[in-house]
């Protein structure tokens, strides 16, 4: 008992767990018979080589995360969401949007549309019960398979360690990596969480509507609207009057021929007086 008592413990906040605990690097007595076979460079090194699974673990979780994120909110390119939609309920949008496309092409004259948007998405959805029908079984046998697989792979961490004790510490993570971030983990790039996402976006895709382009009735299309003709009336030619100034001159001479035509008249009045007056004269 006091040769026990004689080994303090340094306090080791970075482990959580028991086993862990019993890993910490100790004290040793000089005089302790057990000094010599425990050398302190792989004292040293033990509590690095514990955290590599559990950093691993935590690394790629969030990882994974990240990348169900950009698919959920039709940020990645591979399965993109129509736009716009709502991204927390996109099948919905379309489901309650192409109505509304649907009169608005009825309204604007392209009502002509609708029957083949309609084929067009019958044919898309008919196309992801194909792909659903030929890829889903064999993705579901290997994600109940995932949490087997990990299991293994931790015990056979723990088989293949030198140090069992350490091998322990890192097995629960070993056991969590595969099981979550495995291709067909819980949020791996195949697993249940990714597919139900894919699934989604591929049948937004499916039924979704281009929206129709809309003219509005007061604007006038660019190929209606002419110029205005220049009038040739603006601009004066060299040394002259202006075309209308010309115009109104060349109206003007009609009143001298109104009045050459009454003097004419007058001149056919007098001449029988004046006729009359040389007779009386010659008489």
């Amino acid at each position: 008992m006091e040769f026990a008592a004689r080994r303090p413990l340094l306090a080791a906040a970075a482990l959580t767990t028991a086993g862990a605990l019993a890993l910490s690097p100790i004290t040793l007595a000089p005089n302790d018979v057990q000094a010599t076979s425990m050398p302190p460079a792989r004292v040293s090194t033990q509590a690095v080589q514990l955290t590599d699974a559990w950093s691993d673990l935590l690394y790629n979780t969030a990882s994974n995360i990240v990348v169900l994120g950009q698919v959920f909110a039709g940020a990645s390119s591979s399965f993109p969401l129509p736009n716009p939609t709502i991204f927390v309920a996109p099948i919905a949008t379309q489901l309650l949007l192409n109505p509304l496309i649907y009169t608005v092409q009825l309204i604007t004259g392209q009502g002509t549309k609708i029957p083949n948007e309609i084929a067009a998405h019958l044919s898309n959805l008919a196309n992801v019960a194909v792909l659903i029908v030929n890829e889903l079984p064999s993705i579901v046998v290997q994600q109940i398979q995932t949490p087997f697989v990990a299991a293994q792979l931790a015990i056979d961490s723990i088989a293949a360690a030198t140090n069992k004790l350490a091998a322990l510490f890192e097995a629960p993570a070993v056991f969590l990596d595969n099981a979550l971030n495995s291709q067909f983990g819980l949020v791996g790039s195949q697993g249940p969480i990714a597919v139900s996402i894919v699934i989604r976006n591929l049948l937004a895709t499916a039924i979704a509507t281009p929206l129709p382009t809309v003219v509005l009735p007061f604007k006038k299309p660019a190929a209606a609207v002419t110029p205005k003709a220049t009038s040739s009336s603006t601009v004066a030619p060299k040394g002259g009057s202006p075309s209308g100034t010309a115009g109104s001159a060349r109206t003007k001479p009609k009143a001298p021929s109104t009045a050459s035509a009454g003097a004419k008249k007058a001149n056919a009045a007098k001449a029988p007086h004046a006729r009359g007056g040389s007779a009386h004269g010659k008489r």
